[in-house]
């Protein structure tokens, strides 16, 4: 690990900076550092390459080993992007988004709002003169998923940050890995039905009658075995259980939902997995795309 404090003679974008800090590293390893999430400028991951750095600013260079450490939060969940204003995490099936009340602090929302508050902490101590961290909510929930169901989570770190991701969360791209019964007969589509929500939270799909809410999901078959499937899907629409609901519907329960009418488990979960997020940065104007792999135990059932 390695740590720098930013002077006036220093100022300039990150990747710049780095080469004249790390001038005994070759340039590619330096890049790699910024790809692979080992540079945290006072405190948080940062990969930008052209983030602004300015006198005071604290930079910290960690091995391979250490970021792995960093990027890891409790109940194995892991932190894959995250800047001042947004914190995107990987959850892991089984674990819930929020609170219930059964279950306070064994949450997605827990782990990530103890991160902010310990990255609080840091960014004080290294910055004399910051306000100290306050204890209570750091972070704020974007969109939520599904106790059984993984993959991206989005967070925002300011009340103002949620409201405005919130109103553009209709615009964002937000792509599934589903794991299906059976082989769809067309090897690309799109679901439309209307949906509704009966007193035992189970959604199901109804004509389009008053209360009943349009959605929309695409789909392709990306490969089969004999028993299974693998889908990507698309969010036209973003209603509760709409993928689990039209994926049953078309006659192809999600491997696992038993809920939906899913005869088999393969993965011992509901194979549906959150893979991809594309957004326009609120605040730097980029457009912003994250994206995971397959999770092997996907890939495993249709090889």
């Amino acid at each position: 690990m390695r740590d720098f404090s930013i002077t006036p003679a220093k100022e300039g974008p990150l990747l710049e900076t780095l080469f004249r800090l790390l001038a005994d590293t070759k340039r590619t390893k330096v890049r790699q550092y910024l790809k692979f999430g080992s540079v945290l400028v006072n405190g948080c991951v940062e990969k930008r390459f052209d983030r602004p750095l300015k006198a005071g600013d604290t930079v910290r260079v960690l091995s391979v080993k250490e970021a792995a450490a960093a990027g890891s939060l409790k109940y194995g969940i892991r932190i894959v992007y995250e800047d001042d204003r947004i914190l995107v995490i990987e959850k892991p099936a089984g674990l819930l988004t929020i609170s219930t009340d059964k279950v306070s602090t064994r949450t997605a929302f827990f782990a990530a709002n103890e991160h902010v508050l310990r990255e609080g902490v840091e960014v004080a101590r290294a910055r004399p003169g910051t306000a100290p961290v306050k204890r209570g909510k750091q972070i704020f929930l974007v969109h939520r998923l599904d106790k059984e169901v993984s993959g991206l989570l989005m967070f925002a770190k300011t009340a103002g940050m949620k409201e405005i991701l919130r109103a553009n969360w209709p615009d964002v791209t937000k792509r599934y890995y589903a794991v299906v019964e059976g082989v769809p007969e067309k090897p690309e589509g799109t679901l439309k039905s209307y949906l509704r929500e009966n007193k035992f939270l189970k959604v199901y799909s109804t004509p389009a009658t008053e209360g009943a809410k349009l959605s929309v999901t695409h789909y392709r078959v990306m490969r089969s075995s004999p028993r299974h499937s693998l889908l990507e899907v698309e969010l036209g629409t973003g209603r509760k259980h709409q993928i689990r609901v039209q994926l049953s519907d078309m006659g192809h329960p999600i491997a696992g939902d038993s809920q939906y009418g899913a005869r088999t488990d393969p993965a011992k979960r509901i194979a549906l997995h959150s893979h991809y997020l594309a957004f326009v940065h609120p605040v730097t104007g980029k457009e912003t795309e994250i994206d995971l792999p397959v999770p092997a135990a996907f890939e495993k059932i249709v090889t």
